[in-house]
């Protein structure tokens, strides 16, 4: 072997080594960047569980201490309180909010359309029941209508997004 291929095989060596650090101090800034450290893979970084008091080394995104209806990953996702039932007080349960697919209400804000009168004494489906009260599956017909009064409003929905703030 000549030293020219030792120095060679030195410089490759020493290039992977540097590339392999290069690799884990990324991925290190990666986590930060995405949220922070999720000690027990479950999807919710550490700091949020601290912040709402959970156990950030007992994987729990599938609690609900609450009882809204919104496990705690559902929680993280859409900006809400683990450990209140309605985190924008506005009458109507986190769990309700997300899973009745309206347009018309967001768990993170008490007054949705912003028409002064709460998400949850609203009667977005027209029944003459408020939406905190209507215990109906789909409590957003009103928000879905296409006008006919064919009674198929199945096509018509569009997707909702919540801002997490």
């Amino acid at each position: 072997m000549t030293s020219f291929s030792s120095a060679r095989r030195g410089t490759a060596i020493a290039a992977s080594l540097g590339a392999a650090a290069l690799l884990t101090l990324s991925s290190q800034s990666m986590t930060s960047a995405s949220g922070g450290h999720d000690a027990d893979h479950d999807g919710m970084p550490n700091r949020w569980e601290l912040r709402h008091h959970l156990d950030p080394h007992h994987a729990n995104a599938t609690g609900n201490p609450d009882r809204d209806g919104l496990k705690n990953l559902g929680e993280f996702r859409h900006g809400t309180k683990p450990h209140d039932a309605d985190s924008d007080n506005d009458g109507d349960d986190d769990g309700d909010e997300v899973h009745d697919g309206c347009a018309s209400t967001d768990p993170t804000d008490p007054d949705t359309d912003g028409d002064g009168v709460e998400d949850g004494d609203e009667d977005a489906d027209g029944d003459g029941i408020d939406n905190a009260d209507d215990d109906e599956d789909d409590n957003c017909q009103g928000d879905d209508d296409s006008g006919d009064d064919s009674g198929d409003d199945s096509g018509d929905r569009a997707p909702v997004v919540y801002v997490v703030r």
